[in-house]
C-alpha cells in the first residue's frame, strides 16, 4: 500500500515537472522567433538611409510588429498564456508544484515590448537623426531583454530537469529498498505459513489420538 502511494506521488510529480519543461521549451522557441522579427526591424532601421523619406519604412516595421505580437498571444500551454500577462490569470507567475516543492518564475509581458517599439516608430519623425537613434537603441535593448528571458526559461527548465533526475533516482532507490524488504517479508510469510500448517497438522493428530483414547476407555 505504501509503495503504491509512493508510485502515485512520483507519477504526479514527474508529470508536473514535465509540464514545466514543456512550458520552457515552448516559450524559448517563441522568443527565438520574436528575435528574428526584431532583427528584421533593426536591419530596416540600419538601412533606412537608402530611402528618400525615412518614414516610408514605418508600414513595413508595423507588419513585423504585428507578427511579433501575434506570437506573444498565441504562445500557450494548456490554455495558459506564457508570454502575456492577463488580468484574469489566477497568477502572474508560471508555477510548477510537486508534493514538497513549488518552482516559480514571473510571467513576462512581451506584448508591452511591441507597443513600445510601435509608439516610438510611429509617433516620431524618423528623418530626425535623434529619433532614429532612439528607435535603434530601443530595439536593441528589447532584443537584450528577450535574450535574458530566454536565459531565464532555460535556467527554469534545467532546475526542473535536475529535480526530475533526482526524483527518478530517489524512486529507483526506494523501489530497490522496498523490493528487498518485500522479498524478506515474503520469506517470513512463507515460514509462518509452514509453522502454522505444521501446528495444525500436530493439532489434528492430537485430536485423532485423543478420540482413539476415548474410544478405548469407553
Amino acid at each position: 500500500s505504501n509503495l503504491s502511494k509512493q508510485r502515485s506521488e512520483f507519477s504526479t510529480n514527474i508529470q508536473s515537472l514535465n509540464d514545466g519543461i514543456a512550458i520552457s521549451k515552448i516559450a524559448t522557441n517563441a522568443l527565438d522567433k520574436q528575435q528574428n522579427y526584431l532583427q528584421n526591424i533593426q536591419t530596416k532601421l540600419e538601412n533606412i538611409d537608402k530611402k528618400k523619406n525615412k518614414n516610408d519604412i514605418k508600414q513595413s516595421i508595423n507588419e513585423d510588429l504585428r507578427a511579433f505580437n501575434k506570437i506573444s498571444y498565441e504562445t500557450n500551454y494548456k490554455r495558459e498564456s506564457l508570454l502575456v500577462q492577463n488580468y484574469y490569470d489566477d497568477s502572474q507567475n508560471i508555477e510548477i508544484s510537486t508534493k514538497n516543492q513549488t518552482f516559480s518564475m514571473q510571467k513576462p509581458n512581451i506584448s508591452s515590448f511591441a507597443n513600445q517599439i510601435f509608439e516610438t516608430i510611429n509617433n516620431n519623425d524618423l528623418n530626425n537623426i535623434s529619433n532614429l537613434s532612439t528607435a535603434k537603441q530601443l530595439v536593441s535593448s528589447i532584443s537584450d531583454a528577450l535574450s535574458k528571458l530566454t536565459d531565464n526559461f532555460n535556467n527554469f527548465s534545467k532546475e526542473l530537469e535536475n529535480k526530475a533526475t533526482n526524483s527518478i533516482k530517489e524512486q529507483n532507490d526506494n523501489l530497490y529498498k522496498n523490493s528487498i524488504n518485500f522479498g524478506k517479508e515474503t520469506s517470513d510469510f512463507s515460514k509462518s505459513n509452514i509453522s502454522i500448517n505444521a501446528g495444525n497438522l500436530i493439532a489434528s493428530q492430537a485430536n485423532i489420538i485423543q478420540e482413539q483414547s476415548v474410544r478405548l476407555l469407553s
